[in-house]
């Protein structure tokens, strides 16, 4: 009888017990989602069978310019350009069926205004190991500037067309004690080497680098040695023997039957370089346009009164021609830009071009590349001062986050690879047991690792973690 009446009761703390467990959850997904809006990096939450969108941030409702809680409930994958839509659903339900713990997509999405926004989503199932995945969680970042960039970079530079589609990895292997290496038959490649001539001796490979990068080299291979430890470095190839290449390399350090063993990863990034260098062109190409396709036209008077304004100009920040006349252009400016709007620019006599930050109709500030010159009438008298303008303000919000991201990975770089492993699991939200199975250790070891972290990062809490990873992630976009 005591057992007839008890069943109930404990059905019910049950089923509180799993209620709290589920709010406890819910409320750490809130949490990580509101520490990654802080780096505009979206966060969303979906049923892998329906896509149904179960929980998201607000970074992430902004990027397709719609309120939060339009998107609850929505299955996302109506979001997805119509001919992306059926292999978005493929991707989340792989999630669910367990195909991959972790999956890296793009997709075109709509934004409100009808425009296609492309979106970058790491997928990764919410599971216990236990229980079959109901949900996928994911993060999200705004990847449409880096594709349009990618683009101008291919329209203004022919040459990119021919650059090589993926980067050429090789590896190799040194044991303490031997003369040679192994090397892996691309490794010969990357360095122009034939593999019928044999193992390649220290000195030799020496000889096929930049003569500038040898003693970096030679610091790598140089002892004490300790088991664990993770070197990196850059280095080119000699110009004397072929077409400059550059290369990116990483070196693990093992101990096996009492000697050390170096392991290593060769890999050709001379079209990251070339990119680079072509970013660097971008910008004279952009002063360029400014001088020459201007985008738009305002007068002002010496004051900075703004006389007339074409329509370019004026939308650049939001607003109608008719508005801004009238207006002063260094009100318009935040402080250090009104600076020097007042002080560098406003002449008589000569031009002047300089990045400033102007408010934009909504409120948020936009950069502009401004040339103000003076302006002379047939008769050759001064009657104001033409202002030309180019709005690059997705050009300035990419380099903030490429430096946000450099500094991150540079971070990082402090980290040995079974740290770095560590992290990966702790970004994909798994506890310290299924992080010790996944990685064959035990809970202790995860536990060393944990604080390893926080104190190599510098980091305070699991979210700062999951920050500094994700961020330094755009880097490798």
């Amino acid at each position: 009888m005591w057992l007839i009446e008890m069943a109930p009761n404990y059905q019910n703390t049950n089923r509180r017990g799993a209620e709290q467990r589920i709010d406890q959850a819910h409320q750490s997904i809130v949490m990580l989602g509101n520490a990654l809006d802080e780096f505009d990096i979206g966060f969303v939450r979906l049923n892998v069978k329906t896509t149904q969108l179960r929980d998201a941030n607000a970074s992430f409702a902004r990027m397709l310019g719609r309120d939060l809680e339009t998107l609850r409930e929505r299955p996302l994958s109506r979001l997805v350009e119509s001919v992306f839509a059926s292999a978005f659903e493929v991707v989340v339900q792989g999630i669910g069926m367990g195909a991959a713990d972790r999956v890296v997509r793009e997709f075109p999405m709509v934004h409100l205004d009808g425009a296609l926004i492309w979106l970058r989503f790491t997928f990764v199932g919410d599971h216990d190991g236990s229980s079959p995945i109901e949900f996928a969680s994911a993060t999200v970042i705004d990847v449409s500037p880096t594709k349009n960039l990618e683009e101008e970079l291919r329209l203004t530079n022919e040459r990119f067309e021919s650059a090589q589609a993926n980067s050429r990895v090789g590896s190799w292997e040194w044991v303490e004690g031997e003369p040679v290496a192994w090397w892996s038959t691309q490794l010969y490649k990357l360095h122009n080497i034939d593999p019928a001539s044999g193992p390649v001796a220290f000195d030799e490979f020496i000889e096929v680098v930049d003569p500038v990068d040898r003693e970096k080299i030679l610091d790598v291979n140089r002892p004490p040695f300790h088991p664990g430890d993770v070197r990196r470095f850059e280095f080119a190839s000699n110009p004397a023997h072929g077409p400059r290449r550059h290369f990116s390399a990483t070196v693990w350090l093992t101990e096996v039957d009492g000697k050390i063993v170096r392991r290593g990863t060769t890999q050709d990034v001379t079209r990251q370089v070339e990119l680079l260098s072509a970013l660097v062109k971008s910008e004279n190409q952009y002063r360029e346009i400014v001088v020459n396709n201007t985008e738009g036209n305002a007068v002002l008077n010496l004051d900075g009164k703004i006389l007339q304004v074409d329509e370019n100009f004026a939308s650049m920040l939001g607003r109608q021609s008719e508005t801004l006349n009238g207006l002063n252009i260094c009100e318009l400016a935040e402080a250090e830009s009104a600076e020097l709007i007042d002080q560098r620019m406003l002449h008589r006599n000569h031009s002047e071009a300089h990045e400033v930050r102007i408010t934009h109709a909504d409120g948020h500030l936009v950069w502009l590349l401004l040339t103000c010159s003076p302006l002379a009438n047939d008769s050759d008298q001064f009657v104001g001062i033409q202002a030309r303008a180019l709005d690059i303000t997705h050009r300035k919000h990419l380099e903030l986050l490429t430096k946000r991201a450099a500094k991150a990975k540079a971070r990082l770089r402090r980290l040995t690879n079974r740290e770095r492993e560590v992290l990966q699991q702790i970004v994909e939200g798994s506890m310290n047991k299924v992080i010790a199975n996944r990685l064959d250790i035990s809970e202790k070891t995860v536990e060393r690792h944990r604080s390893n972290l926080m104190k190599k990062l510098n980091a305070q809490s699991v979210a700062e973690l999951v920050k500094i990873s994700l961020t330094a992630e755009i880097m490798s976009a």
